[in-house]
């Protein structure tokens, strides 16, 4: 399977085909696995096709100092047109093939001969195809004798070799043509292991791109690490080899001196490649003196300005470990555990990892430097030192209790739900009581919440845990404050007020030492109508906080408090840290949450090219690793941009799926999301009694309930709504609850739509208030926002008869609704400014393409995708979807699909 080399099999099939110039030889470059031979194969394949004669030969190691070897081999096919040659060339051929004994000839009469044989055969009038493999062990008499013959022949002939990375071979010498094979990117490699392994987990195919570094072979040979349904939390650090990688990397190794295997083995084991320099990872001084050895084979750098090391393959890693005894490992253990005796954390870990039998002391300083490790951002180690500490527990009752402990690390943070069941069960292998260990309840609650959306029995087990074990709330464990962090997230998706009831209970026992996360997220995200001043300096601070830590946890629920609030964006940059951690496989969970949390600014902000990408890949990975309920607010903000735009179709299915799922687990959230979405769709619709309907259905019209904080988003909504479907009391009576409220203290954004809530609703001094509310400060920052309230004011003022000042702001409003593509909006907009004696078009369908939009429509009704329209284009991926998203109304299309048939109707 060729996959991700589009590039090579075009310029292969074209070098075969001769259409790529007079080049008569051509070098595929490339480290050992990445697809050489395959390619090789592929142009063997295609030569036939076109009636071409192919010549083949592979050189091999242990023949690499027999004398034109290798030409034997490749020439052997035309032995029959060596009577055709010249007395002195044929009897050179006749040596070199063995059919006559005799001296060698020299060079110059062999490289003669053998450019008289292929002249010869290909005057046949059947084109010649020369292929050779493993150039690297091509002996020197053959590599001199085909350049010879290469810079000279004509006609149809060509040769195509390949030859491993950093190899001295004289075709490169020579000056011919050589393209260097790269390794496969993350995307090419997924869709490999996708095609060779459908039944691999995202979690195991994650491990398998970090570890084969977009080797096609590694990626094809590795998943044997995973027979017999190993799970990735079990994982060695380092996996196992197949006969074939083995010969591929381990027999690199063995050349070198003991002492320099040795010193690779320290510099794995301690780190030197990603944080350590060798001065700390080295056991004597002498050990640096080991290393050069390693350098000269390829099998290491060494970064001078870093003092790090870097292998060239992560597999030369796997080589040294496998050829490592576990014995040479835990002594390695030992000594790093001696030298780090300064550094409790590196000793802690290289203890646990020296340790060969159950160990108390070392078990708690694994389990402590797992919390220490989540703070740092390296959940991925995190995870593995709390299962080792479980491994090393001398008690049944702390094996659970950090067993437990571990499988909740992986539901919330690493991604590893598809391993907590496994884990909860060997837990609860001691776990013989009638209520569960909180680490246990903890656990699966977040299971439970994260996989099946059950929001009401994680809440019920929680509670009861929490009751029984409410003595910890005092001492600040660390499992209690994760189990109540956890029960918020459940009072949030469920909305119950009777849940509320019981949760604020339990969450009053923590108060006199809350976390500042449980009592921002308490106190602002789930109710913030009732968000003190002191409560917003507190989150404000613990934003600007963010930009020192590395903690995935922290950040992600800090930024979550700001979520209502609309001050996400000032932790869009750790947001960034946490999604590309999550995509070099660490906290997978929380960078789904990022994903989201950067999707909802993108929305307000007007970024919706950058909200439909980040809300893609979240779901995607939500998809992968099974996170249903998180999955959520994803599918609902892509939803909210499909109703702005007018595809009413994409949005009602969204709501659909919503609201189904919501309802028989009483999630009160995901059934507001629905209706938001049609809320929105139908105001651009201008269908104001099926919006206001829909908005009254998330809180009452002059009501801002306690832990509905949903209903913040929709205080514009419905209040346009209720004004404009002749509830002309309802709107009033919800303004003044809003401003009641207090919601125009809780962000320019709540203030702005406040005022033109306000202004809706025919006020004596509406025109002051709809210039209030578009001079509040940053207000160009909300685009969609105040793109609306454009709208509503220029409405005004056309009806008041004052047409020169409508069309002002209706032609504002009209251009970012163009550029959002928010198409209802446009044409709602442009009806507004054909009545108020503008010359707008009637409608955005049949606009016309720009040049640059019309050769991203061509290409993609040719049936390529972004990426390689991009790669075209020279564009972004991002570009090119941007420019489909204004397509496609211009066009009166929505789907893909559509694009073909548009296309052919197009004028030219």
């Amino acid at each position: 399977m060729l996959v991700g080399r589009e590039v090579e099999r075009d310029l292969v099939a074209k070098f075969v085909l001769g259409q790529a110039g007079d080049q008569p030889v051509l070098v595929l470059r490339g480290e050992p696995g990445v697809g050489k031979t395959a390619l090789l194969e592929m142009a063997a394949d295609i030569a036939a096709a076109e009636g071409l004669r192919v010549l083949r030969a592979a050189a091999l190691e242990y023949e690499a100092e027999l004398k034109f070897g290798a030409l034997n081999q490749l020439l052997h096919p035309l032995m029959s047109d060596i009577d055709e040659l010249g007395v002195a060339h044929r009897d050179a051929l006749r040596v070199i093939m063995g059919l006559t004994s005799g001296p060698m000839p020299s060079q110059l009469i062999a490289g003669a001969a053998t450019l008289a044989l292929l002249q010869v055969s290909a005057e046949q009038g059947t084109a010649l195809l020369l292929i050779v493999d493993d150039v690297q062990w091509l002996d020197l008499s053959s590599t001199m004798a085909l350049s010879y013959a290469a810079r000279r022949w004509t006609g149809n002939i060509r040769m195509l070799v390949a030859v491993r990375a950093e190899s001295d071979d004289g075709f490169t010498r020579s000056g011919f043509r050589v393209h260097d094979l790269a390794p496969l990117d993350d995307s090419d490699s997924d869709e490999l292991l996708r095609a060779a392994y459908p039944a691999l987990t995202a979690r195991v195919r994650r491990r398998l791109r970090a570890d084969a570094h977009g080797n096609p072979l590694a990626l094809l040979e590795l998943p044997a690490a995973f027979e017999n349904g190993t799970s990735p939390a079990n994982l060695p650090a380092v996996l196992p080899l197949t006969d074939r990688l083995q010969r591929m990397f381990a027999d690199r190794l063995a050349g070198l001196p003991a002492g320099t295997r040795r010193m690779l083995l320290f510099v794995i084991l301690a780190g030197a490649e990603n944080s350590l320099t060798l001065d700390d990872c080295a056991p004597t001084p002498a050990g640096i003196a080991d290393l050069p050895a390693a350098e000269r084979a390829g099998i290491v750098r060494a970064n001078t300005r870093t003092g790090r090391v870097e292998f060239r393959h992560p597999l030369i890693r796997a080589a040294v470990i496998e050829q490592s005894t576990s014995g040479d490992r835990r002594e390695v253990h030992r000594i790093l555990a001696e030298a780090f005796a300064g550094d409790p954390q590196r000793r802690a870990w290289h203890l646990g990892q020296a340790a060969v039998g159950p160990d108390s002391e070392i078990a708690a300083s694994l389990e402590s430097l797992s919390q220490q490790m989540i703070r740092h951002g390296d959940s991925r180690r995190a995870t593995a030192a709390m299962l080792r500490a479980a491994e090393l527990s001398t008690s049944e009752s702390d094996r659970a209790r950090r067993t437990a402990r571990a499988a909740y690390l992986g539901a919330s943070i690493t991604g590893d739900l598809a391993d907590t069941s496994r884990l909860l069960l060997d837990a609860n292998r001691t776990e013989v009581r009638e209520t569960p260990s909180l680490e246990v309840a903890v656990a699966a609650a977040a299971q439970l919440l994260n996989d099946e959306g059950d929001a009401d029995t994680a809440g019920r087990l929680l509670l009861a845990t929490i009751r029984v074990h409410k003595s910890a709330i005092d001492s600040g464990s660390d499992t209690m404050v994760e189990a109540l962090h956890t029960l918020l997230y459940v009072g949030f998706y469920s909305g119950r007020p009777e849940l509320w009831d019981d949760i604020g209970e339990v969450l009053e026992l923590a108060e006199p030492k809350p976390t500042d996360t449980l009592s921002l997220l308490h106190h602002v995200f789930v109710n913030p109508v009732e968000a003190t001043p002191a409560a917003l300096r507190q989150l404000t601070d613990a934003l600007d906080g963010l930009r020192f830590s590395a903690d995935p946890l922290r950040i992600v629920r800090v930024a979550t408090a700001a979520a209502y609030v609309d001050r996400v964006a000032l932790a869009r940059e750790s947001l960034w840290r946490v999604i590309t951690d999550g995509r070099g496989g660490g906290a997978v969970a929380k960078a789904i949450e990022a994903l989201f949390l950067i999707a909802q600014v993108d929305f307000f902000e007007g970024d919706w090219a950058e909200l439909i990408d980040v809300t893609a890949e979240g779901q995607q990975l939500c998809a992968e690793f099974g996170y249903t309920l998180v999955a959520g607010p994803g599918k609902f903000l892509h939803a909210l941009v499909d109703a702005a735009r007018g595809r009413t179709d994409a949005a009602d299915l969204a709501a659909e799926e919503l609201l189904l799922w919501a309802a028989p687990r009483h999630l009160a959230t995901y059934a507001g999301y629905s209706s938001h979405i049609r809320c929105l769709s139908a105001l651009g619709r201008s269908s104001f009694d099926e919006a206001y309907r829909h908005a009254a259905s998330v809180s009452p019209p002059g009501s801002f309930p306690r832990y509905t904080p949903h209903a913040l988003w929709l205080v514009l909504d419905l209040t346009e709504a209720a004004a404009r479907s002749g509830r002309i009391v309802e709107a009033r009576a919800h303004v003044e609850a809003a401003v009641a409220a207090g919601l125009p203290e809780l962000s320019s954004r709540l203030r702005m739509l406040t005022k033109a809530a306000l202004a809706v609703t025919d006020p004596p001094n509406w025109r002051s208030v709809f210039e209030e509310a578009l001079a509040t400060p940053d207000h160009d920052r909300w685009v969609f926002d105040c793109a609306r309230i454009e709208l509503l004011y220029g409405e005004r003022l056309r009806r008041e008869r004052e047409p020169a000042a409508a069309r002002a702001h209706l032609t504002a409003a009209s251009q970012t609704f163009e550029r959002l593509q928010a198409i209802p909006w446009l044409e709602r907009t442009r009806a507004e400014l054909r009545a108020a004696g503008d010359s707008a078009p009637a409608d955005v369908r049949g606009s016309a393409l720009t040049p640059q939009e019309l050769a991203v429509a061509e290409l993609a009704a040719s049936g390529l995708t972004n990426k390689e329209i991009a790669e075209r284009l020279f564009l972004s991926a991002r570009t090119v979807s941007t420019h489909l998203h204004r397509v496609f109304p211009k066009l009166g299309i929505t789907t893909r699909s559509a694009l073909r048939d548009a296309m052919s109707r197009q004028p030219g």
